[in-house]
């Protein structure tokens, strides 16, 4: 019995030392995505896709790891030709041609909707149950949200882009537009900074979830610690370690 446990034991462990052998795990971010992750006043990546890959890979997992912020397309490039071992983003079809996803998600955001602060603009949100329910609608949107351009096909539905999602909201304040679509975790985080925040209430139906995962290169020697990782982070969320480091940057 005592030597099939060393066996299996082995059989686990194993991989991760022959990872750690290697050099850290380098793990590329976009910059300039809060609160998800971004380079602060200080020149160092924080936010919460961050924290929570340093309490799960560093402090639990023992990993060795750096965190670089790079614009998208270059931190998405390096990960695809091998010059950094993994991103943390949602796992499209195109991008699992050359990564590996963990099973369990990082971090899970919700799609909701925000609009302005007045019942008739409320009214207009109380039947919307599914994306195609707001064709009727100006939607306001912003440049490079990956998710409304999935789901907004110009064709379709009447969409306003906007230079960034503070831009949306000063405009939705105004009355400039029906609604706003976009992650809820995302819309808290730049409300706070905005003198319109008390203009704009958000109609909590959840259109969709947007999950975030730890991707990493097909050519990686860290590929061997996805199932690893995503025990400890099934931990670390039923812990409510999640929850509390989303909690930090609302």
């Amino acid at each position: 019995m005592l030597r099939r446990l060393f066996v299996v034991l082995l059989l686990f462990v194993s991989p991760l030392v022959n990872a750690q052998a290697q050099n850290e795990l380098k793990i590329v971010y976009f910059d300039a995505f809060p609160p998800y992750s971004y380079v602060n006043n200080k020149g160092q990546m924080e936010g919460i896709l961050v924290d929570i890959a340093r309490e799960v890979l560093e402090h639990r997992m023992g990993l060795e790891v750096s965190h670089q912020g790079l614009p998208w397309a270059r931190a998405q490039s390096m990960v695809k030709n091998g010059q950094a071992d993994a991103f943390i983003s949602v796992a499209t079809s195109e991008r699992l041609k050359y990564v590996d996803a963990a099973l369990e998600p990082v971090v899970v955001g919700p799609i909701t909707l925000f609009t302005k602060n007045d019942p008739a603009s409320v009214n207009k949100l109380v039947n919307v149950q599914t994306v195609d329910d707001l064709k009727p609608l100006n939607i306001l949107d912003y440049s490079g949200n990956g998710w409304g351009n999935a789901h907004f096909p110009e064709a379709e539905f009447q969409r306003i882009l906007l230079f960034d999602l503070a831009d949306a909201f000063n405009m939705l304040a105004k009355g400039r537009g029906d609604v706003i679509a976009t992650d809820k975790i995302v819309a808290n985080y730049v409300l706070k900074e905005l003198a319109v925040s008390q203009s704009v209430t958000e109609v909590p139906t959840v259109l969709d979830v947007v999950a975030f995962s730890l991707c990493i290169g097909k050519q990686s020697p860290y590929l061997v610690v996805l199932e690893a990782f995503s025990a400890e982070m099934g931990k670390f969320r039923a812990e409510g370690g999640d929850k509390r480091i989303v909690q930090k940057y609302q």
